[in-house]
């Protein structure tokens, strides 16, 4: 359940396409890229981008053929807004744009904004709200199914810009109304030029779904969150001071970035929960298994030749535990443990849903006379097997490296579809 458009249309030749949207995207401070046979404007986070790909006509003076898409939610109606006039300003001829918001045909905003986005929220929270009386600790929403999962924390909506608990989100629409929930969830809700809620929004995604909480000097990635959390927090005290700004969590990031802070006096963003999901543990799917660890590991895919390697997680700045996984599949049958931990030390077996977990430890005498210890384990389920190695330096570490083996978990009907190969 989504809002956008989509279109089609034609041009004499990809090259004065691809032209025109570089230019645009220069002028407008928007992101390009581009491949074969398509190119995708982004002109804010959250898949905010216009994507058109292209094919030769037929005939001999045919022209090419585009077409091309946009998704609107959860970004908001100012990316919507904003979308459709990059349309406007592409040479595309015999446009035909099918706009769920009818935006494309009216352009009265207010109007898209009471038919269309409130409306879609509001549904949003009443589906998902609705979903916590069965089975469900918490639920996500507008979340990207290939990222990580965050911690469960019962009675809450995780979203891109935030955790809400359900009573909250319910409260808030029934005595301030929509509007007040929708400058809360999307992220560009005013229409025109990006504004000081557009900037407080990018940073509050940044703080809640991508900071890792660690120093700067950690890694490239670190330093360039950090920086622009900094950055978008600056700038929307800048456009208007009036707008509450998470203060508490900018001086944290500040101090990680080893930054002086530059806010102004203005109000703190008080809400239920602190932002960062990263803070806690996170959940990471590698074909069938979901392995939950620490949200301050960053993933690394480590090379070992030509043909192999494994998925890698770790915290360089606090030397913690390295996790390595790799996942195998037989042709026929269903897998099974194999005998390589049948000398490890303190071998447990656990029953799972669709599966079974199977780990023990040992330890890793070193030239230098150094001790290094490891935790090794075995997941199976259907035809799959993966292969889980924990390599840490304080034999204090297994008791928590254990328990995170015990909250392993699979889900059986993405076996055929998405167990990672050997020779990947």
């Amino acid at each position: 359940m989504s809002i956008g458009f989509a279109f089609t249309g034609k041009v004499k030749k990809p090259e004065v396409l691809i032209a025109a949207a570089k230019k645009l995207a220069d002028e407008r401070s928007y992101g390009f890229s581009q491949w074969e046979d398509g190119l995708n404007i982004s002109l804010c986070p959250l898949d905010g981008r216009v994507y058109i790909t292209w094919k030769k006509g037929s005939g001999f003076m045919g022209q090419w053929e585009v077409e091309g898409e946009c998704q609107s939610t959860p970004a908001g109606p100012g990316l919507h807004k904003a979308a459709v006039e990059v349309l406007d300003a592409l040479p595309i001829q015999k446009l035909n744009v099918e706009d769920e918001a009818e935006y494309y045909q009216h352009r009265d905003f207010d109007k898209m904004l009471r038919e269309h986005f409130h409306p879609w929220l509001k549904t949003m929270v009443d589906v998902l709200t609705g979903q916590f009386s069965q089975d469900h600790t918490n639920v996500c929403m507008c979340w990207d199914l290939n990222a990580y999962t965050p911690e469960d924390v019962p009675g809450t909506v995780i979203t891109p810009v935030g955790r809400f608990s359900g009573g909250w989100m319910r409260e808030a629409v029934e005595n301030r109304g929509i509007e007040a929930l929708a400058e809360r969830f999307f992220l560009w809700y005013h229409p025109g030029k990006r504004d000081a809620l557009y900037n407080r929004q990018a940073a509050l995604n940044l703080l809640w779904e991508h900071c890792y909480y660690a120093p700067s000097s950690r890694s490239q990635e670190d330093a360039s969150n950090n920086e622009a959390i900094c950055k978008n927090l600056e700038m929307a005290a800048m456009l208007d001071r009036s707008v509450p700004l998470p203060r508490k969590a900018y001086l944290e990031v500040c101090q990680l970035a080893g930054r002086a802070p530059a806010l102004p006096d203005g109000p703190e963003l008080e809400e239920e929960f602190q932002p960062g999901y990263r803070k806690g543990l996170a959940t990471y799917s590698i074909g069938a298994l979901r392995l939950t660890i620490p949200g301050s590991y960053r993933y690394e895919w480590e090379q070992w030749d030509e043909n192999s390697g494994c998925d890698l997680w770790c915290d360089d700045a606090a030397q913690s535990p390295i996790w390595r996984v790799n996942g195998y599949r037989i042709n026929q049958g269903e897998a099974s443990f194999t005998p390589t931990l049948d000398g490890d030390n303190g071998l447990t077996e656990l029953e799972i849903r669709d599966g079974a977990v199977r780990y023990g430890w040992r330890e890793l005498p070193q030239e230098d006379g150094q001790t290094l210890y490891q935790v090794r384990g075995e997941v199976i389920t259907g035809p799959s097997l993966f292969v889980i190695t924990v390599t840490y330096l304080d034999p204090e570490e297994r008791p928590g490296i254990e328990e995170l083996m015990q909250k392993i978990s699979v889900q059986a009907r993405d076996v055929e579809k998405h167990t990672i190969q050997a020779d990947r």
